[in-house]
């Protein structure tokens, strides 16, 4: 299941407030998310900072229906008094949530032949303080999103961002911007519709997706930044 599609659908239960001082990701805390029994789980993103929010998310398989895991946290959920619950459903995912201490716990799933797939989703309410971006961004660029993660040790930041740049403007800019700073060029790999540029810098990995087209208005182009700390 595509992770950023599983992220998106759970922002409609997030709450926004403030921090009041920087946080490290590495200290960071998360409740756990009870299992059905039987079900298989596999982790997503342990460590996550989605646009300000922490969040945890494991992909799981259940021999049980969508309905039926519907059914179960709702149930369950219910008899520990959790308050009122979220339902949604949009298309064939289903997804129930609710609010707690602060953090809301998300179920969302779909049916797959022999029983039905889909993710578990912890968001921390409170806003994580992140510190200023340290990558090279265009200063006309409009940031879409941010994400921050810890994977088996490794920190890596993820930018989505928009211009009304065309793509040749864009990518000339980080070209010549990523070299300056001492990072070095490695593979480029066009196809259609965008064109895709990696480079190092000591132990540090870059990969910039150009696409020529963007969902803000009067806007032309997208580079989608994937950075890898080492």
């Amino acid at each position: 299941m595509n992770s950023r599609l599983i992220i998106s659908g759970f922002l409609s239960f997030m709450l926004v407030t403030l921090s009041a001082q920087a946080e490290d990701l590495s200290g960071l805390h998360m409740p756990e998310f009870e299992t059905m029994p039987g079900m298989k789980v596999e982790w997503v993103a342990e460590k996550m900072i989605y646009n300000g929010h922490p969040m945890t998310i494991r992909n799981f398989s259940s021999n049980r229906n969508a309905d039926g895991v519907m059914k179960h946290y709702a149930s369950r959920w219910k008899v520990q008094g959790h308050g009122e619950l979220k339902y949604s459903r949009v298309g064939e995912d289903l997804t129930i949530g609710y609010v707690h201490n602060g953090y809301s716990y998300s179920v969302q799933a779909r049916d797959e032949p022999g029983g039905s797939k889909g993710s578990l989703v912890v968001t921390r309410n409170k806003e994580f303080k992140q510190r200023a971006v340290k990558f090279p961004v265009h200063p006309d660029a409009h940031m879409l999103s941010r994400i921050h993660s810890i994977d088996m040790g490794s920190r890596s930041e993820t930018l989505t961002l928009s211009t009304y740049h065309p793509v040749s403007i864009h990518r000339q800019w980080y070209r010549a911007t990523l070299s300056r700073k001492g990072w070095q060029a490695q593979d480029t790999m066009p196809s259609s519709g965008q064109t895709v540029l990696a480079y190092q810098k000591g132990k540090s990995l870059c990969q910039l997706t150009f696409i020529d087209k963007s969902p803000v208005p009067n806007h032309r182009s997208m580079v989608m930044i994937h950075w890898i700390k080492g």
